[in-house]
């Protein structure tokens, strides 16, 4: 049998909900800030850590810097614990969008990040939906991304009827592609095309006609919601009937909500990632926990990699 403990800060609800189904022991952190703004860390009971395998739980927003430096300690303390493996469930990776030099002179944030978890004694990383899988490949040690589209379609089905699922641009199709096949749906993308008379620049699905169809549209992050937003316009001038939002990691940043909601989206389904969770009416959560219950016992526990 797999001794197994979890450690995770108390304001992140996922923690409880990752012991409770792995039926696994809890070590508690007690946590400061000293007067000059430095933090401190300590594990409760870390005793109960030694031969077990440690899953960290963490995510990295909101308060990128802190989460990460927080995390970062608590790797540590739980290293120095000495567990048989040290697992990081982190599924909101903060900073992975920067995953390439752009322009000369920049970092590739999402490299640094995961090398960081790695150099504090990470032998598993574990994340959700991560912006680009080319992150992972940074990581000098065993990764898994889960791809939680095909739950929030799911859930998005509660909504909608006559459904197909549209990814905003190419990058997000293979997103919708697995939430279609899984659920059974149709799916496509939207496309650039420009009228070559009036040089008026429009997006439309590739091949699927919308007309009278609800749409539900699939990303993995809404930030300012700008794309999102704009998505949904377009699609509903060319005859779209109901537009829903299926997207993994919600931060929402300032009027984005609101911006949805005059863009016209009638219903928003968000994974439970963040540390923070958005009160409105046109936001449901669908609850991804099973998956990444299923994750770390087929791929992490039971496998011993």
């Amino acid at each position: 049998m797999v001794l197994l403990t979890v450690i995770g800060y108390p304001d992140y609800s996922l923690t409880k909900i990752i012991v409770e189904k792995l039926q696994a022991t809890e070590v508690g952190v007690y946590d400061k800030v000293f007067p000059d703004g430095e933090f401190y860390v300590r594990l409760l009971e870390p005793e109960k850590i030694t031969s077990s395998v440690a899953v960290v739980v963490s995510t990295l927003y909101p308060e990128q810097e802190k989460r990460l430096l927080k995390t970062l300690l608590l790797v540590d303390a739980v290293k120095r614990s000495n567990p048989a493996r040290t697992v990081a469930l982190i599924p909101y990776l903060a900073y992975s969008r920067q995953d390439k030099v752009f322009l000369n002179g920049e970092p590739v944030s999402a490299c640094l990040i995961v090398r960081m978890l790695r150099s504090a004694g990470v032998d598993v990383l574990l994340t959700v939906d991560v912006h680009s899988l080319r992150v992972l490949e940074c990581f000098d040690g065993s990764s898994i991304n889960v791809m939680v589209s095909d739950i929030l379609v799911k859930h998005a089905l509660k909504h909608s009827s006559n459904p197909v699922v549209i990814a905003p641009d190419k990058g997000a199709l293979e997103r919708a592609s697995l939430a279609a096949k899984q659920n059974n749906l149709e799916y496509d993308y939207l496309i650039k095309q420009r009228d070559r008379v009036t040089g008026e620049v429009r997006y439309m699905p590739r091949e699927i006609n919308i007309e009278g169809r609800d749409v539900i549209i699939v990303d993995d992050i809404i930030s300012t919601g700008g794309t999102i937003a704009e998505s949904s316009k377009i699609l509903l001038r060319n005859g779209a009937r109901r537009i829903i939002v299926a997207a993994t990691h919600g931060l929402l940043v300032g009027e984005a909500v609101k911006k949805l909601e005059s863009a016209g989206v009638s219903k928003i389904i968000l994974a439970d990632t963040l540390g923070v969770k958005h009160d409105h009416h046109l936001i449901e959560y669908a609850d991804i926990s099973s998956k990444l219950i299923e994750e770390l016992n087929n791929k992490i526990v039971l496998s011993g990699k």
